[in-house]
């Protein structure tokens, strides 16, 4: 009886916590799987920006904020809300959210070979970058996947951009398509092909 409990695939309760079981992530509750996100993009993205030889590294992933595009507003403000991102294959109704988050991405600056002749203590410095994101996730049915439609983002001088197919957006596909791992997944070590 002990080995039923303990190796039967699920859901784990506690008190006022649940943690959905591997792979259910993709199907959960907005803030639900807009936090398993937020908590897995830094190695995620840390990966895309490694294999685009960035030099930026993601510190840090701020906490999701998530706003409902409510079924039941009026079907012309939905469809105005939606509209930009539907793709055209859409269902009528589709759940929707838009998710916000931040980035701070640091990267490490070297001094000129001037610089470090002037003085010896004159190495390494970083340079920080914050970063506002702006997603629309949708699904066509209850039990279907989410899946992010629209990634734009901002920060300090720079003027809102559609990323779309940046990668960000490539990164949290990637978490998608990996089974919306959390924390202590032992997949994520497993080298992809």
């Amino acid at each position: 009886m002990v080995l039923g409990l303990v190796s039967t695939p699920g859901r784990v309760r506690g008190a006022e916590h649940f943690v959905p079981a591997r792979g259910e992530t993709c199907l959960a509750a907005p803030q639900v799987w807009a936090e398993a996100l937020t908590e897995q993009l830094p190695l995620f993205l840390n990966l895309a920006l490694s294999r685009s030889r960035s030099e930026f590294q993601v510190v840090l992933v701020g906490k999701p904020e998530v706003e409902m595009l409510s079924p039941r507003s009026p079907a012309r403000l939905r469809q105005q809300e939606l509209a930009p991102v539907l793709p055209d294959t859409a269902t009528a109704s589709p759940e929707a959210f838009r998710l916000y988050f931040t980035t701070l991405e640091r990267r490490l600056v070297l001094a000129t070979p001037a610089e470090s002749s002037a003085n010896p203590l004159a190495g390494r410095r970083s340079e920080t970058l914050q970063l506002a994101y702006e997603a629309y996730v949708l699904r066509a049915n209850p039990g279907d996947p989410w899946r992010l439609v629209r990634l734009q983002v901002t920060g300090s001088g720079i003027p809102i951009r559609d990323v779309t197919n940046g990668l960000t957006a490539q990164a949290i596909r990637r978490w998608q398509q990996s089974g919306c791992p959390l924390t202590g997944d032992l997949e994520l070590t497993r080298p992809s092909l």
